[in-house]
């Protein structure tokens, strides 16, 4: 009877389902072959997802219950991919393909009337009061997001600003997003502008300059700005000015939900010319 036992709960075991399945492998671009490096990949509002390192790698490990659900790749200037996970996890390694998308001129309003220099976003910071990026899956992005007013008015971004509270790092890596406005919460890029900067942890006001990559608005949008974590890095690794009062927006994953934070608003604006 006890060898009886034995052998059901041995064959139960090979017969179990994976409690997870991972996936390894690369992303390309279609055509040149170039590694894509930062490209977000998630399962599209369920906050679980990674981004590729700066040779296109990327491991990601889900919950066997997601087999059915479908994982998407979406890289700056790139048409995203969305494929079943079920496919995916019978063809490994993995060496994923984007194709890039047509150069679409943005279109630019000329105004006769003499234009000025503005401040608009979340100019003020209070010490004490900061958002922290969690790292909770270890090569995962987070992002915050401010809503950025413009009146209908033609606007040309000059600069994006932020407080960088504190680090436990020398350097990290941000990436700036502009996002249409949907309905109250961050949308469709407002430009495919992949504009990255790795910048030094000290504390203070940072600055990334827009000017290179010509991007206009006359609606309002949101200004995201993404936390690009390197592999191993601190779960605190660290932390952005802000203020109370206000709101703000946040994701905790590549492709996640977005959600708003009301009582406290990140300290980060753009400088525009109206």
């Amino acid at each position: 009877m006890k060898q009886l036992l034995t052998l059901f709960f041995l064959l139960l075991s090979l017969y179990a389902p994976a409690q997870t399945i991972k996936l390894q492998g690369k992303v390309l671009a279609i055509g040149s072959s170039e590694h894509l490096s930062y490209v977000n990949i998630g399962i599209r509002n369920k906050n679980i997802g990674t981004a590729t390192d700066e040779h296109g790698s990327f491991i990601l490990v889900l919950p066997a219950e997601r087999s059915q659900d479908t994982l998407t790749f979406s890289a700056i200037g790139y048409q995203e991919l969305s494929v079943p996970v079920r496919q995916l996890a019978q063809a490994q390694p993995l060496e994923i393909k984007l194709r890039e998308k047509e150069n679409a001129l943005q279109e630019v309003v000329v105004t006769s009337r003499k234009m000025k220099i503005k401040k608009l976003g979340n100019t003020g910071r209070l010490p004490g009061v900061w958002g922290m990026p969690e790292n909770k899956e270890g090569k995962d992005v987070y992002e915050f997001a401010n809503f950025i007013r413009v009146k209908g008015k033609p606007t040309e971004l000059l600069s994006a600003h932020f407080y960088l509270a504190s680090g436990k790092l020398d350097s990290v890596l941000f990436r700036i997003n502009l996002y249409k406005n949907n309905n109250g919460f961050p949308g469709e890029r407002l430009a495919d502008k992949n504009i990255m900067q790795r910048l030094t942890t000290k504390d203070g006001w940072i600055s990334i300059d827009l000017q290179p990559f010509g991007v206009y608005a006359d609606e309002d949008f949101f200004l995201g700005i993404e936390y690009l974590p390197a592999a191993g890095a601190d779960k605190f690794a660290i932390a952005l000015g802000a203020k109370l009062g206000g709101s703000s927006y946040s994701r905790q994953s590549s492709l996640g939900t977005w959600e708003k934070f009301v009582g406290a608003s990140l300290s980060g604006y753009v400088t525009v010319r109206q």
